[in-house]
């Protein structure tokens, strides 16, 4: 067992889930320390400087963890090494997305899996060492360029490949709700990616679709699991509630200023527009929605058709394009840009060996 350098806080009332929690966190080498309400955790953050990582629960006495993450921001060094991680019993969705909204980098649901919560505070331990390194480089670059240059080269790699771990467990967290679609949200990304190429788009704007394509559905973090796994038909208020994940998703991605976070929002909301101004939310049409989003909307419909659901086989490569082409009902041309449909089946070929590539 190798002993880590990083203290662990666990903010948890239930004393169970809280012994349960330090059991196993110490068993892989961590320092922990305990709190049983987010009044307590925020004293011991700001008394104790070496607490790198918080694991708190979102209900509890005194202080939420919330509230605890909000007034530790407001008090605690900007400059100091700290990450959140939350936990969320049955119901706790829309706290969960406030949450990643304050900048905690996942959540995890009660009951704990333990195997997935040493992943995830694992990750946690490296994008703190990876931020410690990076301001340590930077301090000592004027005098050492030279030098440090090809290190500081793969750490700035590293960094880039945490954000875009980061950026999949997001997704994968909606995905987590709904587990029959697989590696639905990866295929989207490099579907995405090979459209945009097609386009004649830069490498860094067919990146951001790769990155940015597979949040499209996040907003399902926040849809109740009795409409989103109804194995029946939804009636009008549910077919309601789960239309709202569009909005939900841009409400979630759209207070980042980063580039990526930008484009993922706009899809998120817009991705279930269509062309002839039959979607929603807001039955826009043509032009009018966002080309990033036209784009992840015909993918989407090309893996679901290829994919094997409940209420229907896997369709092959062939039916698939005919019902994109001539529509069966519910699929119709007329939902998609014509120049994508004609590009899509200029490079069918290369999403058919994404599609097996990554088959489920």
């Amino acid at each position: 067992m190798t002993v880590s350098i990083n203290k662990i806080l666990i903010a948890e009332d239930e004393s169970k889930i809280r012994e349960e929690l330090v059991e196993c966190l110490t068993d892989e080498g961590f320092d922990c320390v305990v709190a049983s309400n987010g009044e307590e955790g925020l004293n011991l953050l700001c008394q104790d400087l070496d607490i790198t990582i918080v694991l708190s629960d979102i209900i509890m006495p005194r202080k939420s963890g919330l509230e605890m993450i909000l007034d530790a921001q407001s008090v605690i060094d900007k400059d100091r090494d700290l990450e959140f991680i939350i936990l969320t019993g049955h119901g706790g969705s829309k706290e969960a997305i406030e949450a990643l909204k304050l900048g905690a980098i996942d959540f995890l649901e009660k009951p704990i899996d333990l195997d997935h919560l040493v992943h995830v505070v694992h990750r946690a331990e490296e994008l703190v060492g990876l931020k410690r390194a990076s301001r340590q480089y930077e301090a000592s670059l004027e005098a050492d360029v030279q030098a440090k240059t090809l290190e500081i080269q793969k750490l700035l790699d590293n960094l880039k490949s945490a954000y875009s771990e980061s950026l999949e467990c997001l997704a994968a967290a909606a995905e987590y709700k709904d587990p029959e679609t697989g590696n639905h949200i990866r295929r989207i990304g490099e579907y995405s990616q090979v459209i945009a190429k097609e386009l004649g788009w830069s490498k860094e704007r067919q990146d951001l679709m790769l990155l940015a394509a597979p949040l499209h559905d996040v907003g399902k973090i926040g849809t109740p699991d009795n409409i989103l796994l109804k194995p029946g038909k939804l009636d009008s208020d549910e077919v309601v509630i789960m239309k709202q994940h569009a909005q939900n998703g841009y409400d979630i991605l759209s207070h980042s200023n980063h580039p990526v976070m930008q484009v993922a929002a706009n899809i998120a909301k817009n991705h279930h527009e269509r062309w002839d101004g039959s979607g929603y939310p807001q039955g826009i049409k043509g032009a009018e929605i966002p080309i990033e989003a036209r784009i992840t909307a015909l993918v989407d419909v090309y893996d679901a058709l290829r994919s094997k659901r409940p209420y229907k086989p896997e369709f092959d490569q062939q039916k698939t394009l005919s019902i994109i082409l001539d529509g069966d009902g519910r699929t119709e041309p007329s939902h998609f840009d014509p120049e994508l449909i004609n590009i899509l089946l200029k490079v069918s070929a290369q999403l058919d060996k994404i599609y097996m590539k990554l088959a489920d």
